[in-house]
């Protein structure tokens, strides 16, 4: 098994090449900016750029573009605006190779409801998202086949150490959760 591990708008980071690492399997990490590291001061610089050298659509056909090439089965990690454009990507690509996505904390899901699960998916939620209804968003993609929610204690970032919401013991717990994938897709 493989694993495409796609970054939020922080890019390929350290900490996200350190968390590949951890598989001990085959990985790649696909980011907005081509694997070139940005070096902003703060979250807010990192989006407006995010939006400026990619956005959410441009991110979302890049990531089909990448599940479309798959050659051997994989499991696709993704967090922030990498998972919900992995959500988009997985309802239009023709790969018989992507066997699960697994998504923390996709915000802009919520702008996607009208996409089914063409693969298996499985969402981790931050406990609360100033911007919606956590738990309204969970009841609507439950709903879905192929779709599995999980709402942690933790808040948005809970995976990124460059995160003021970075959790060490989410971290680690979901960690395990991303390691129990490779058994359930095989």
């Amino acid at each position: 098994m493989q694993y495409l591990v796609i970054s939020d708008i922080y890019g390929k980071t350290p900490c996200l090449q350190q968390l590949a690492k951890h598989f001990n399997a085959e990985n790649q990490i696909v980011d907005p900016y081509n694997g070139v590291h940005q070096a902003l001061e703060n979250e807010e610089e990192y989006y407006k750029l995010f939006i400026k050298h990619c956005g959410h659509d441009e991110y979302a056909a890049k990531l089909e573009e990448y599940f479309n090439k798959l050659s051997k089965p994989t499991i696709c990690i993704a967090f922030s605006a990498g998972a919900s454009a992995a959500w988009r990507a997985q309802a239009s690509t023709t790969t018989t190779h992507l066997k699960k996505v697994i998504a923390f904390y996709p915000t802009q899901i919520r702008n996607y409801l009208n996409i089914d699960a063409i693969h298996p998916c499985e969402f981790i939620f931050p406990g609360f998202e100033p911007h919606f209804n956590v738990d309204e968003l969970i009841t609507n993609l439950s709903a879905k086949n192929n779709v599995r929610c999980l709402k942690t204690l933790y808040l948005h970032g809970f995976m990124n150490q460059q995160s003021q919401n970075f959790s060490e013991y989410g971290y680690q717990y979901l960690y395990k959760v991303i390691k129990t994938a490779n058994s359930e897709a095989h």
